[in-house]
């Protein structure tokens, strides 16, 4: 199993884990698909293209170990992405398309809005299980801490 990587600066503490800010654009920009993907243009509509992620301790970094301020290399591991991707998009087109279908008997204007219906309903049930989770999706895992400076950086990379 492979792993995502990207790096962050500590902004919160807490017992057992911390928050990490990540530059968004840094990774957009790397992307091949960034000219025609809307999630760079989102992201930096919403949140000036810096995102906080929740990460764990890892093998080689404790939370308890942060300071504020901390530049971190964090971890998920590409099932995460993947399955995540298939559950937040997927679910919702999915119950969008067989309560359309349902609906299409009685006409295209309520084949619309019982897709529109679905859609909402879904991303609604999302939200309530992910909330309900302490804000993780069922079956899908947190990002770890992997390391704490580019040293260690070198290091965990030269292990694997």
């Amino acid at each position: 199993m492979g792993w995502l990587t990207e790096t962050g600066r500590v902004v919160a503490l807490e017992s057992d884990a911390v928050w990490v800010e990540a530059d968004r654009s840094a990774a957009c920009g790397k992307c091949a698909a960034r000219a025609g993907c809307g999630q760079g243009a989102l992201s930096s509509l919403l949140q000036s293209g810096k995102g906080r992620v929740r990460a764990t301790s890892g093998d080689t970094l404790d939370a308890g170990s942060c300071q504020l301020g901390d530049e971190v290399l964090i971890q998920v591991p590409e099932s995460t992405l993947l399955g995540g991707t298939l559950l937040i998009y997927g679910a919702p087109l999915a119950a969008g398309a067989c309560l359309s279908i349902l609906a299409a008997r009685w006409g295209d204007l309520w084949s619309a809005v019982a897709f529109v219906g679905g859609l909402l309903a879904a991303f609604a049930i999302l939200r309530f299980m992910s909330l309900r989770a302490g804000g993780v999706l069922p079956g899908l895992a947190e990002p770890r801490l992997a390391a704490r400076s580019a040293n260690q950086l070198d290091d965990l990379l030269v292990k694997s």
